[in-house]
């Protein structure tokens, strides 16, 4: 597994174990996006797995649920790539 120092990629390892333990994707999948996202570094895990069609957009917002009841913070960034409306449902439904 790749190991991560700073806060926001510890976010994105939380976020695709939980897409792991999901069985959403396999380790090697995960390993596959975190390596593109390290040559992308501009670009979120969950939008490098949809692009590889490894998840859908569905699943992105099922684990950002579980990881924001786990941590209580949103993802850094996150208003970039899902809307207020959905951002707002993900608080509400795990409160």
């Amino acid at each position: 597994m790749i190991e991560f120092n700073d806060g926001r990629k510890k976010m994105h390892k939380l976020f695709g174990e939980i897409l792991v333990a999901e069985g959403k994707i396999t380790n090697e999948q995960l390993e596959n996006g975190l390596k593109l996202q390290k040559d992308n570094p501009n670009r979120k895990l969950g939008e490098i797995l949809v692009t590889l069609n490894y998840i859908k957009s569905d699943d992105i917002i099922d684990a950002l649920k579980k990881q924001y009841q786990r941590s209580g913070k949103t993802p850094p960034d996150v208003e970039k790539w899902l809307s207020q409306e959905e951002i707002d449902k993900i608080i509400s439904e795990v409160k």
